[in-house]
């Protein structure tokens, strides 16, 4: 693994290399708990099957995002995919039409967004006998000491079924990179693609990249953007296996500035 920068405030990201392929990766932003049906307590988990609202300052931070994606890479991007959950959607149509407002010349449309579900963010299982609606104190009180890491670290998949009625890591993370190597295969060389989706699901490709076995130790802020180059031939397998070169991180957890 290769990190170019941490950031973009001393210098721009480099254009993509015209034999890679970029993914810019968004995490959605802040939301409010209490406008979601069923409401979700403070401070506790809402996962991919609860379709949580942004709250206002969670737009503000998702336009910001989208303002900063095309300010820098406007030219590069030839496609926006997203979770079909409302606050991904938001910053990748948001995306879409920061991209088409910064087009110089005669005006054009927003771009189109494609959703996936495998970029759903990770499913917490239901409420009730789930973690959804419940706080982390809860959660270790409940199924024990370590029930979180255990999750993010579990390497049996379908296992957390058992647990809470939900996915551990290792299932999120093997839906997005089958997910994110089909995206790989549609863009063309020195081109790029938006995925704004969440925390988990970015952790997978982000902490591939890294080489890093625990996405809890990748720090990836609401409307935060991250920036991953991969070489020609590039695929999980591939990459697991050393059959293809590392990618090139080029920026992790970057949360644009509010104006």
């Amino acid at each position: 693994m290769h990190v170019a920068m941490a950031h973009y405030a001393s210098a721009s990201v480099p254009r993509v290399a015209a034999d890679a392929r970029r993914l810019i990766l968004v995490r959605h932003g802040a939301v409010d708990r209490a406008g979601s049906d069923p409401p979700v307590r403070p401070s506790a988990f809402y996962g991919g099957n609860v379709d949580v609202p942004l709250s206002t300052l969670g737009k503000a931070e998702a336009l910001a995002a989208a303002k900063l994606i095309a300010t820098e890479h406007r030219d590069e991007v030839s496609a926006i995919w997203s979770s079909p959950m409302r606050r991904a959607l938001f910053g990748a149509r948001a995306t879409g039409t920061a991209i088409a407002n910064a087009a110089e010349g005669a005006w054009t449309s927003p771009m189109d967004v494609t959703t996936f579900e495998a970029f759903r963010e990770i499913d917490r299982g239901p409420v009730g006998t789930g973690w959804t609606d419940m706080t982390a104190d809860e959660v270790e009180a409940r199924d024990g000491p370590g029930a979180l890491e255990r999750c993010a670290t579990q390497k049996e998949l379908g296992a957390w079924r058992a647990v809470n009625g939900g996915e551990g890591f290792c299932d999120v993370r093997s839906r997005v990179l089958e997910q994110r190597d089909a995206m790989l295969r549609a863009l063309p060389p020195g081109g790029a693609g938006v995925i704004v989706s969440h925390m988990w699901v970015t952790r997978a490709m982000v902490g591939e990249a890294l080489g890093e076995p625990n996405p809890m130790r990748v720090d990836i802020p609401t409307a935060s953007i991250s920036v991953v180059d991969y070489p020609e031939g590039f695929s999980a397998q591939a990459f697991a296996s050393g059959a293809c070169e590392p990618p090139t991180v080029a920026c992790v957890g970057l949360k644009p500035s509010l104006e």
